[in-house]
């Protein structure tokens, strides 16, 4: 039941992220840069969570001294990931941005393979080569012209890829003494500060200031930020790394699914087959290994 309740928290975290996914992109097209994207996703992010547990979890606010570097560093990379995200999405297509991402399950199998110099579980291994075939057709890379994508676009999104897995283990690492709410809200505020020091307030382009452009910032920060972060840290403490990040493919389709339906961009034939992969890795990928054994992760006490 826990295996369970912390797959559909996932899912739930992946049409979140792919609504303000598409959202962002709305956005940089219409001129709000990504780092004011990125800026307003954290800040109203963590008001949002602050003011939350403010009026129903008060105890939830205090955090053990002991784990402020780890909160830190949890913050950096949650930053980094929406930041290195956001640039992706601006010079990429979305679903090139979001394979690249979520390569990261390929590197966090390895490096739980190596680790433990023993063959990962059966489930993992089915439902890796399942998700991100998927994520493979879904983009249509077999068809499209990778030569001409913009390389820096193409750093930032490996950049992704990375600040993924170090949210993962991160998160992972503090689990056991911060609640996930202190955590979420602690890192986004962590975020919030660093790229206010990389960009002031009054420095952000004056359009991001208009209803039109403030209301789905702000949104974006609660939904896309909050809520959905909020769930995978949940589901990682009891799923592991390398599990959410197979399970987290299934945002390929949420972002298929919303596009289609709020920017009219159909699916191939091909992009169905691969959703329909997607989702079968994800239902593989949730199910329990058969011996009741966990599935071996990366020790986050030593990352």
């Amino acid at each position: 039941m826990k295996g369970a309740s912390g797959c559909l928290m996932v899912v739930g975290a992946c049409a979140l992220f792919g609504l303000s996914g598409t959202a962002s992109r709305v956005l940089i097209d219409h001129g709000i840069s990504a780092l004011t994207v990125t800026q307003f996703r954290m800040s109203a992010g963590f008001l949002s969570l602050f003011g939350v547990l403010a009026l129903t979890r008060r105890e939830l606010l205090r955090l053990p001294w002991r784990r402020l570097p780890r909160v830190v560093v949890f913050g950096l990379a949650l930053a980094a990931l929406i930041y290195c995200y956001s640039m992706a999405i601006a010079r990429l297509p979305l679903a090139v941005a979001l394979v690249l991402q979520y390569s990261a399950a390929a590197w966090l199998t390895a490096a739980d393979a190596v680790r433990q110099r023993r063959r990962p579980a059966a489930s993992v291994l089915v439902a890796l080569p399942l998700t991100l075939g998927g994520v493979v057709l879904m983009v249509g890379i077999g068809g499209a012209s990778l030569g001409h994508l913009d390389p820096v676009g193409l750093v930032f999104g490996l950049a992704t890829a990375a600040a993924y897995i170090l949210y993962l283990v991160c998160g992972r690492g503090i689990g056991d003494t911060v609640p996930t709410a202190t955590s979420t809200m602690y890192g986004s505020l962590v975020a919030a500060v660093a790229w206010s020091c990389v960009q002031p307030p009054w420095h952000i382009e004056s359009g991001a200031w208009e209803p039109r452009a403030l209301v789905p910032l702000v949104l974006i920060g609660v939904l896309g930020m909050a809520a959905p972060f909020a769930l995978v840290l949940t589901a990682v403490r009891s799923l592991g790394p390398t599990r959410v990040s197979m399970l987290g493919t299934f945002e390929i389709v949420a972002t298929s699914v919303i596009a289609y339906v709020w920017l009219g961009q159909a699916l191939t034939l091909l992009q169905c087959v691969g959703g329909l992969l997607v989702v079968t890795g994800v239902v593989v990928c949730g199910r329990r290994v058969p011996d009741g054994a966990p599935v071996p992760e990366l020790d986050v006490e030593q990352a």
